[in-house]
């Protein structure tokens, strides 16, 4: 999700997924069963990205957490969301 689909102004951070003791996260993914990052159904490891690079936010307006992060390309800046589902997360 971009912020146009899920407005900054919405969302009270919580909390992040960041470990302050690495300079510089990792860009690796971690996935099971074929899925990629952006799948609904992807393996969220906080060790991998792009969870390594998270923060957590609560919706004020329908109380869901949603992981946020920054996709950096070559000439965008691009906010991106999605939604902390718990079933998701793996423990490694």
């Amino acid at each position: 999700m971009s912020d146009a689909d899920w407005p900054k102004s919405q969302l009270h951070c919580v909390g992040t997924l960041r470990d302050p003791d690495i300079h510089e996260a990792t860009f690796e993914e971690f996935h099971t069963n074929g899925t990629r990052y952006d799948s609904d159904m992807a393996a969220i490891s906080i060790k991998y990205f792009p969870y390594n690079r998270c923060d957590i936010y609560r919706c004020q307006r329908c109380q869901q957490h949603v992981m946020r992060y920054t996709e950096f390309g070559g000439y965008y800046v691009d906010p991106r969301a999605r939604l902390l589902n718990p079933d998701l997360i793996i423990h490694d």
